[in-house]
């Protein structure tokens, strides 16, 4: 009996070297990624802990009729408007070695290795002025809200 379980502990030896082998995650940083893509360093994994969506509120036009002078390159005035908010989907928040991807809802982390790419996506709304103004408000500029991406950054110590 003895001889199997030295046997069975010489047989398990190699397999927990080979597995212990593959190195061991140090701490670096906490990363922001926002639209501008971002390679994982060599020597080094990501793991994608939170998406952030920003949220930017915008104007739309909700009442009115006629049509004012020209304004902010529209033709188009409003008399009264809504606030609306532009937010990037949440069904492809990010783009991840060039697809659109997302994190999904399994409440596990994410993890990127060396040499992989990561970007948040944006979205730009833009203020329909419609056929709206009567008393002439100028429709305000496009808006972008972006996606960004909180990551831990480990070193692989061997």
């Amino acid at each position: 009996m003895k001889i199997f379980f030295l046997m069975c502990a010489l047989l398990f030896l190699p397999l927990h070297r080979t597995v212990l082998a593959q190195g061991n995650l140090q701490f670096n940083q906490v990363l922001l990624i926002d639209n501008n893509t971002a390679t994982v360093p060599a020597g080094k994994v990501w793991k994608i802990d939170n998406i952030i969506y920003q949220a930017v509120p915008y104007l739309q036009a909700s009442s009115g009729s006629g049509v004012c002078a020209p304004c902010n390159g529209s033709s188009q005035l409003w008399t009264s408007y809504t606030t609306q908010t532009c937010q990037v989907s949440a069904s492809n928040p990010m783009t991840i070695n060039g697809v659109k991807s997302s994190a999904g809802n399994t409440g596990s982390p994410l993890w990127l290795p060396a040499g992989s790419t990561l970007a948040g996506e944006t979205k730009t709304c833009n203020p329909d002025p419609g056929a709206f103004g009567n008393s002439c408000i100028c429709p305000p500029p496009n808006v972008t809200a972006k996606t960004f991406i909180s990551v831990i950054e480990f070193n692989i110590v061997p």
